[in-house]
């Protein structure tokens, strides 16, 4: 490509999800002595869109404030780890092998096309109902890669983000639905939190 004659080919990218494990200010999280910090966190700084660059002085300071908090709870407490040697056979698969990378791209694919730049209620409904399937299909099995366990994280975070971008009908930030293509703040100031439970 010549740039000085030539249209140079551009695409917009996700590089950055505005959401994810919900923090305090000093990265605790809801589960006992574990903190976070960065683009895993929902610290509720950003907003429904992020400036340039913000994330890296969230991670910055999320990560000096989690790493002191850590540090401090692990000093304060007494030393009582005992290596306990575990027994845990790697489990026949009870199904046929699963190509977790033809998978792994269908799913990139199906999220792209679904929940990329421009959603639908439609599109979101119709990538909901395949990743439910996909679902039941990978996330029993006992995989001893982390390979498989990275995909079966993918398949659950894609549905919460299905399920949440469904949820909201409006559009708000990086959230553009088509069908609903105004911001509502009467009905949706607010932030969606998904919780995960036993079942």
């Amino acid at each position: 490509i010549d740039i000085t004659r030539d249209r140079v080919p551009v695409r917009p990218g996700a590089h950055y999800m505005i959401g994810g494990v919900k923090v305090d200010q000093d990265g605790h999280t809801t589960l006992p002595r574990l903190w976070a910090s960065g683009e895993v966190t929902s610290s509720g700084l950003h907003g429904a869109n992020r400036l340039a660059s913000n994330s890296l002085l969230e991670g910055l300071v999320y990560g000096a404030h989690a790493g002191a908090g850590a540090s401090e709870a692990a000093l304060s407490q007494k030393d009582t780890y005992q290596a306990i040697p575990l027994k845990n056979p790697v489990a026949e698969p009870p199904h046929e092998p699963l190509d977790l990378q033809d998978m792994r791209n269908s799913l990139k694919s199906l999220m792209w096309r679904a929940a990329g730049v421009r959603r639908t209620g439609k599109q979101l409904a119709e990538a909901l109902d395949t990743i439910d399937g996909w679902c039941r299909y990978a996330l029993p099995r006992q995989f001893s890669e982390p390979d498989g366990w990275e995909f079966q994280n993918m398949l659950t975070v894609s549905r919460v983000m299905l399920q949440t971008a469904l949820n909201r009908e409006e559009s708000r930030g990086v959230h553009l639905r088509s069908d609903f293509p105004e911001q509502d703040d009467k009905q949706w100031k607010l932030r969606l939190m998904s919780l995960r439970t036993s079942s």
